[in-house]
């Protein structure tokens, strides 16, 4: 059943002191000044970053028992089992990536980009309605369990643990400088376009989508990230012409009886 368009965030932290950042020699993933800000700048840097970063371990095993858990919490809550989704897992890992290597702990980058952002830069297809995140930054040698439990003592966190809505899932851990980083990302995703979007919108670009809970489309819009309209339309299809769009991204409003909801999709841009 689709919910609201709705945003759950928490953030903990356990014996964590001012951080500086680690030591890093030069690489081709460069996060001194954080991920391109376009839509094709960020997708090429972190593309690179993907690949690994210098000084921060990826803390598979971490983060593969933290799905673990996660998913024994929402069997004690009587909840549907979650799917792990790459879009969340990468956009989760970029973040723990660049609080690691930045010195920080929060939601929203140094740049003022929030999770979702950074999934829609990333995710060319999926069309979400519901959110939330969770943030930890603990010891290094912090065992998982003990990590679970920090997440369930914030009454924030534990609640997305709660939310029967979602139905995906991403989790990811980094170590750097005697700090586990670990960024948990759920979402509900309840539509899927027909043929992934590129980074650069064209004349007429197909936007048609499926939907879950017979939703029934009612328009499409394109919007800044402060949710300024930028493109607003009927229909399957992009207009024959397009204003330029530095960075915008896709929405879908779908219908279901009297109710109409927002999708949030992939991030686009155009050229003049």
């Amino acid at each position: 059943m689709l919910h609201a368009t709705s945003k759950f965030l928490s953030f903990s932290a356990l014996a964590f002191a001012v951080l500086s950042g680690p030591s890093f020699a030069e690489t081709s993933c460069d996060l001194s000044d954080g991920y391109g800000l376009t839509p094709a700048a960020f997708l090429e840097e972190a593309d690179s970053c993907l690949e690994g970063v210098e000084g921060i371990k990826t803390d598979t095993f971490t983060s593969t028992e933290l799905s673990r858990l996660a998913s024994d919490q929402r069997n004690a809550n009587g909840l549907d089992q979650v799917e792990a989704l790459d879009s969340l897992s990468e956009a989760a890992r970029l973040h723990a990536y660049d609080l690691a290597f930045r010195g920080y702990a929060a939601h929203e980058d140094l740049e003022g980009r929030t999770h979702l952002d950074r999934v829609r830069m990333i995710d060319r297809s999926h069309l979400i309605s519901s959110f939330g995140a969770n943030v930890v930054v603990v010891k290094a040698g912090t065992s998982p369990e003990a990590i679970q439990k920090v997440l369930l003592a914030d009454r924030a966190n534990a609640s997305n643990f709660k939310r029967g809505e979602f139905n995906h899932m991403g989790i990811a851990a980094v170590e750097a400088d005697g700090m586990i980083y670990v960024v948990e990302l759920f979402a509900r995703v309840d539509g899927q376009l027909d043929t992934p979007m590129p980074m650069t919108a064209v004349p007429r670009m197909n936007l048609a989508a499926n939907f879950g809970d017979k939703l029934e489309p009612v328009g499409w819009s394109v919007v800044s990230a402060s949710g300024q309209t930028l493109m607003r339309g009927l229909g399957n299809k992009l207009p024959s012409t397009l204003p330029y769009i530095e960075e915008g991204f896709l929405q879908m409003d779908v219908e279901i009886g009297k109710d109409v909801y927002t999708l949030k999709g992939p991030a686009i841009s155009s050229s003049l």
